[in-house]
């Protein structure tokens, strides 16, 4: 399992894709270094639903932590990736 701590778009350069070419490299890399899955932590104020968008999904909430916020964990199993012949 691979542990994703920290991403972070700045506010100026957020909306622009960024995010998403940071995520698909993670992907990358954690296919790369032969992990089977994706965990990562985050808040009810951060983007949950951004990493909903690609594929994440929700393990566990812990409610009030913040104080009158959620702290989330989420998971992305890595499935192996098919071998496209054309012709």
């Amino acid at each position: 399992m691979c542990h994703l701590r920290n991403l972070f778009v700045p506010a100026e350069l957020r909306g622009q894709g960024q995010g998403t070419r940071l995520l698909r490299a993670v992907e990358q890399e954690a296919r790369l270094r032969g992990c089977e899955q994706i965990l990562l932590e985050t808040h009810d104020f951060q983007a949950p639903e951004f990493y909903r968008r690609f594929g994440f999904e929700v393990t566990s909430v812990i409610e009030g932590y913040p104080r009158g916020h959620s702290s989330i964990i989420m998971v992305k199993p890595l499935l192996p990736e098919t071998v496209r012949i054309s012709g």
